[in-house]
């Protein structure tokens, strides 16, 4: 998706300096691990700028605690890591009422840095950084044709009174740095909500909309893969049943 589109869906932060680079972040590609009720999201970047190299993130969102709960970051790429356990805050003077959510907002707070080389480069396509995962909490979620939790970037569509961009009162929201001289360059962040849109009114924060759902069934498939070998089994089957009925009748 180009980034100009992006803009237009997502919240942003603009400058009247020095243009800097845009890096964009979204949630995609949810799996459900049915045996341990595990839901995962990958996290992924891309920027108007290629060949810029990802150097930190403030990873900060909130999700409903009574679906979710946050069990692990990982997969990261080569080179990248979170040096320091999240903080984790349900509620903390924010209910999960302004983001439409049925109960309370749980806050998380983490971290993603670069910690060695990395040969990882962003550009203007997506790129998988490392991916999230939460257990399914819900007992309604379980065994559903369609499930669409929200988990919301912390990032308003325009600042606070005081200038904040979080959601949480004195807080700076999604915070996502390049690499430079000597470590660190700041960017234009950027987000696409995943199953989340803005309230353009101001009224609340938005309201929860079903774009990226999965069914969280437990039913046995049988891989493609598998096919021909059941299908030659079924033969084989057929054939010796076929072999005994003439040996029976002759």
């Amino acid at each position: 998706m180009p980034l100009f589109i992006i803009l237009a869906l997502s919240g942003f932060r603009a400058t009247a300096q020095t243009p800097l680079p845009e890096v964009a972040v979204r949630f995609s590609n949810p799996y459900y691990d049915c045996p341990t009720q595990t839901y995962c999201l990958d996290v992924e970047f891309m920027t108007n700028t290629p060949g810029k190299q990802l150097y930190g993130v403030n990873v900060r969102f909130f999700y409903d605690d009574d679906v979710l709960e946050y069990l692990s970051m990982g997969d990261f790429e080569t080179g990248y890591a979170s040096p320091a356990d999240p903080i984790i805050q349900t509620g903390n003077g924010q209910s999960g009422e302004p983001f439409g959510m049925s109960g309370p907002a749980e806050f998380f707070n983490g971290l993603v840095q670069r910690v060695a080389p990395s040969p990882v480069f962003l550009t203007a396509e997506w790129k998988k950084i490392f991916k999230i995962c939460f257990h399914v909490d819900d007992p309604a979620a379980i065994e559903i044709d369609s499930f669409c939790p929200t988990v919301v970037w912390d990032l308003r569509l325009s600042p606070d009174p005081n200038g904040y961009w979080g959601f949480m009162p004195g807080d700076d929201g999604v915070v996502i740095t390049v690499a430079g001289i000597p470590e660190s360059a700041p960017s234009t962040e950027q987000v696409v909500q995943f199953n989340w849109e803005y309230d353009q009114s101001g009224v609340i924060f938005g309201n929860p909309v079903d774009t990226d759902c999965i069914p969280t069934t437990c039913g046995y498939e049988i891989p493609v893969s598998n096919w021909a070998l059941f299908l030659g089994i079924g033969l084989m089957v057929l054939a010796t049943l076929f072999i005994y009925r003439r040996r029976i009748s002759g």
